[in-house]
């Protein structure tokens, strides 16, 4: 029992040794970096650039362009449903002569052609009708 506590203060007296020569050479290694006049302007640069950043940011300037960018693009919505619209009904009318044509040469697959114009003329227009959806 005696030799453990023997041993046990020695290990600790050994350990606060260590630390402590430790400690003196990081504290030196410190002052040499902190007295370095690079290291001095290095860190008022950083921190001068750190302020102007923070104060940037705290301004919230970009609040307001956002709030504006999303009133720009809801004004965007009546005029694209409306586009999308107009391209539906040119895609009817080229679908219609399509077929017309298939129709009077004989083709065998004009039921597919009708299918398609009438498919995408239906997309178009629950695309348009969908649209205001996005934007809420």
């Amino acid at each position: 029992m005696q030799v453990f506590s023997i041993w046990k203060i020695k290990m600790l007296q050994f350990i606060k040794s260590t630390v402590a020569f430790i400690g003196v050479k990081f504290y030196s290694a410190a002052n040499k970096v902190i007295s370095s006049p690079s290291i001095q302007k290095s860190v008022a640069a950083f921190w001068l650039g750190f302020y102007a950043v923070s104060d940037a940011i705290a301004s919230s300037k970009g609040a307001g362009g956002f709030s504006k960018a999303t009133t720009e693009i809801q004004s965007y919505e009546t005029p694209v449903s409306n586009l999308m619209k107009a391209i539906a009904a040119v895609i009817v009318l080229v679908g219609a002569f399509n077929v017309y044509f298939k129709m009077q040469n004989g083709d065998q697959d004009v039921k597919k052609t009708v299918m398609m114009t009438i498919g995408g003329c239906v997309a178009f227009i629950a695309m348009s009708e969908a649209l205001p959806m996005f934007f809420k």
